[in-house]
């Protein structure tokens, strides 16, 4: 039979909290067919905006609002995948997904010395996050946005036919996915959120074939329900992205040069005018000893963006003020 062995539909999703439970599952030859791109997206997908937070691209508003605008540094740490199913490199995938989404909006960017190995359980003890130490890692990047993400659940169940010689089956995934984002200027929480994603394939199995699905069957099942899971949280992170100023850093003067962490790929121009502000001070509740933020610079002065350098640095001449020092912030005038 022509169709024998193979998936006959891939990737029929619906959010909701799935109530499934672990079944062990029969079929004789598995093969998921998919209509995505080699780097893994469909290509409606990328036509049609599946990650891009459903902005007009062609509207008059979008082009003043973000084409001309900086865009933020973001730091997407792997996922943790906090379940009993121990799918190895999930959790990076959970992250690379959600890079690779949010950098088709066209809002985010990522440091280029961002480690391999970041996970988001380095910076969990138990149930509490570890946000001094996020908030640290992130200033020391010059990044914006900090997020930490986890995989909750993992469930596996499979109904069909069973009878005759050809039986058809379908066997579902759900995931449940959660995340935290972090404003790294202000040192706070300013997202928590979770998702629930589901995936399903139809395929024919031989009555009397006893071998259990494949391992690799099943995890890329898991992997197309993580990613539909993922694909909800873009339009709410980027909401929360377009809402918060952009903010670089001076990175080094030398005589009349100021040379600043952001540049070409995020999105300065040439004749931007840039105003700089002082770090600010942490502001900490006197009961707790938690951080409530951090309150806004002194306005020093401000600069022209005179010229590009490296991947994304550039090159600065005062305009007005003085006294400027190496880690002011600096935003669009």
């Amino acid at each position: 039979m022509k169709q024998e062995g193979r998936l006959l539909g891939v990737l029929r999703a619906r959010y909701g909290c799935l109530g499934l439970s672990w079944v062990m599952v029969l079929c004789s030859c598995q093969h998921v067919t998919t209509s995505r791109t080699s780097d893994g997206f469909r290509e409606s997908d990328i036509q049609n905006g599946y990650y891009s937070g459903k902005v007009d691209h062609q509207s008059a508003s979008f082009k003043v609002d973000y084409q001309n605008q900086p865009k933020k540094k973001a730091l997407i740490l792997d996922f943790w995948n906090d379940t009993p199913v121990k799918i190895e490199s999930l959790g990076r995938f959970a992250g690379s997904e959600l890079r690779r989404g949010l950098l088709l909006t066209d809002r985010v960017i990522y440091p280029a010395d961002v480690k391999d190995d970041l996970k988001t359980e380095a910076y969990v003890d138990g149930e509490q996050i570890k946000v001094e130490q996020l908030i640290r890692e992130g200033r020391r990047m010059g990044v914006s946005v900090a997020l930490l993400g986890r995989i909750r659940k993992i469930s596996f169940r499979q109904k069909g036919d069973d009878v005759g010689v050809f039986r058809k089956k379908q066997s579902l995934v759900g995931t449940e996915v959660e995340i935290k984002v972090f404003d790294v200027q202000q040192g706070k929480e300013i997202l928590a959120s979770s998702k629930s994603g589901e995936t399903n394939a139809d395929h024919l199995v031989v009555a009397d074939d006893q071998k259990v699905e494949s391992l690799a069957f099943k995890v890329e099942l898991t992997k197309l329900a993580v990613r539909e899971a993922l694909a909800g949280f873009i339009p709410e992170i980027v909401t929360l992205i377009d809402k918060m100023k952009w903010q670089g850093r001076i990175a080094k003067i030398i005589g009349p040069k100021v040379f600043l962490n952001a540049g070409h790929q995020t999105g300065l121009m040439n004749g931007d005018i840039l105003t700089v502000m002082s770090a600010g001070e942490e502001i900490f509740d006197p009961q707790t000893g938690a951080s409530l933020g951090r309150s806004p610079g002194r306005p020093k002065g401000t600069l022209e963006v005179i010229d590009q350098m490296g991947l994304d640095a550039s090159v600065a001449q005062v305009h007005t003020g003085s006294n400027f020092a190496e880690g002011d912030w600096v935003q669009l005038y």
